[in-house]
């Protein structure tokens, strides 16, 4: 199962990114969200991320 990572972008804004064993970025968020919650959900929607690892 791929890796998910969520993060903070320069504006402050979460984001996520699903990664292969290799570290290449297989899908990632498309926009910026103001509430880690609402980015995880748009996570969910867009593939099989059930978990996420945060990135700092």
């Amino acid at each position: 199962m791929p890796k998910c990572e969520i993060y903070q972008d320069m504006k402050g804004e979460w984001r996520w990114r699903r990664t292969n064993k290799k570290g290449d970025i297989l899908a990632h968020a498309t926009e910026g969200f103001e509430k880690r919650e609402d980015c995880e959900k748009n996570g969910k929607e867009e593939g099989p991320c059930t978990s996420y690892k945060l990135k700092v």
